[in-house]
């Protein structure tokens, strides 16, 4: 009897490592939201398509104009130097730092147009028709009072530059274009790094910034920083990944340790004994391995969000074994099974709402509560099997079995006597005050709703100022409306 139980015991390992070797953690703001709102699928399809998830976007911040720009060429360059590091450094305008590359977008956007238009240009540059052409723009140069024309025309004298209006709204105005890196008074500017390799995980993404980060701190020293009343800002997917998953990480890591650490000290206090608190604290984080490889073997990937359900586990799963402890040191006379014939079908059903209230979660729309919803309910089902069947064995192992070895009760093991009236008054008092707070509050007035997407934001995060920052500098503080087409074929 006892080599089959060890044998089931060992059985539910097996899905438990399939589960843990499956499961992956999904930090990607996009994947919080709804995925049926078309709103949503069109921003993860721009991002698939036109935005670089290798980007990180650096802002830097001077007292003078002549500082930024030196601080910005120095940032880039430097990172330039780190080529298993950084693939390309952007600080200004291309056609102004590679004047050569100009001429292949020209060469693309001529290459777009219509037949009928680019058909003009093939008879323009005829050889039948050049000398005319040629003789045409030297009279303009010796006409034009415009000194861009007069520019332009010297250095293009078949005017391959003077696009169509049809593509005029795309090419570059030569020797403008730094309203995209500066800002009106050139104090502030943004740089562009696009990491080497791929950023899959969180902690690439982590790692590459810290990386990155180095080298800026090692180009423009803190000290000169300072000095020079520079700052510095990090945003991009890179700094938001990093930032929301390690931000979840210390939350949950806080959590399930504070969490842990007032279950003992309340243990303590109420039993004063060492080995069932012990035993309860690894049965609890048992039970929180089990269900995040339960969760991996489900879900395959598992949402940041959704690992909030390690402190609600952890509190519900502890009610279910003071139960039974409390029952066994209450009835010294029963024997552990005895306990839990008594105790079970009162867990079983406590489990089952609770399980039940969780899964609702899983009606809404955001798939971060969706998939809390679901580990809670895995994690109670858990939890309320481990309590029942392996948490008093261990503690009364001379009591497994009916009538064998029962100890008598003690002064220590008593269950308390009756609750005393000040008791009694005192929580009555008690509950009427929070009765009447509560009254007061509602009358006051509702509490306010928000209907944002705020509440998805990370308190204090560095990566959402600098982007704010960016918005207020470079003019950019109205949010654009994206068209996106997509289709078969080009």
């Amino acid at each position: 009897m006892k080599l089959a139980r060890c044998s089931l015991w060992l059985l539910a390992l097996v899905p438990i490592a399939l589960g843990l070797a499956r499961l992956r953690f999904d930090v990607e703001v996009l994947n919080l939201l709804p995925p049926a709102a078309p709103a949503v699928q069109g921003l993860k399809i721009y991002q698939q398509n036109f935005a670089n998830a290798r980007e990180l976007i650096l802002s830097v911040r001077a007292r003078d104009a002549e500082t930024a720009e030196a601080t910005a060429s120095a940032i880039a360059t430097g990172l330039r130097r780190e080529t298993n590091l950084v693939s390309q450094v952007t600080w200004q305008p291309p056609w102004l730092e590679r004047p050569a590359e100009a001429a292949e977008l020209i060469a693309y956007l001529w290459l777009n147009q219509p037949p009928v238009i680019f058909g003009q240009l093939t008879n323009r540059l005829a050889a039948t028709n050049l000398d005319a052409l040629l003789t045409a723009t030297r009279n303009e140069l010796a006409t034009s009072m415009s000194p861009g024309d007069l520019a332009r025309l010297s250095y293009d004298p078949f005017g391959l530059t003077r696009l169509p209006e049809s593509a005029s709204g795309s090419a570059p105005r030569f020797g403008e274009g730094q309203e995209m890196f500066a800002s009106a008074d050139g104090t502030f500017r943004i740089l562009f790094v696009r990491a080497h390799t791929d950023l899959a995980t969180y902690r690439e993404c982590a790692h590459w910034l810290e990386a990155a980060k180095r080298v800026v701190n090692e180009t423009v020293p803190p000290a000169k920083q300072s000095s020079s009343a520079v700052s510095l800002g990090y945003t991009g997917r890179p700094a938001f990944v990093a930032e929301i998953a390690g931000g979840m990480e210390r939350d949950v890591t806080l959590s399930v340790g504070g969490t842990s650490l007032i279950i003992a000290t309340l243990f303590w206090f109420a039993h004063r004994r060492w080995k069932p608190m012990l035993w309860l604290l690894a049965l609890l984080a048992l039970i929180l391995a089990g269900t995040l490889a339960l969760g991996g073997l489900l879900f395959g990937t598992i949402n940041v969000v959704s690992m909030g359900f390690a402190a609600i586990l952890l509190g519900l799963a502890v009610d279910y074994a003071v139960v039974h402890y409390q029952e066994a040191l209450a009835h010294l006379d029963l024997s552990v099974p005895e306990v839990r014939r008594a105790i079970a079908p009162s867990i079983f059903w406590a489990a089952v709402t609770t399980i039940t209230a969780f899964l609702v979660l899983n009606f809404g729309g955001l798939p971060g509560l969706a998939q809390l919803g679901s580990l809670v309910g895995i994690g109670v089902a858990l939890s309320a099997l481990v309590m029942i069947f392996a948490f008093l064995p261990p503690l009364f192992p001379d009591r497994r079995r009916r009538g064998q070895n029962v100890v008598p009760a003690t002064r220590e093991s008593r269950p308390p006597g009756p609750v005393g009236l000040i008791h009694m008054r005192a929580v009555s008092a008690g509950t009427a005050a929070l009765f009447l707070a509560a009254m007061i509050t509602l009358l006051s007035g509702r509490p306010r709703m928000d209907a944002t997407a705020n509440a998805l934001r990370p308190r204090n995060s560095p990566a959402y100022s600098a982007l704010e920052e960016i918005k207020l500098q470079l003019n950019q503080k109205r949010e654009p409306l994206w068209l996106i087409v997509e289709g078969q074929n080009e």
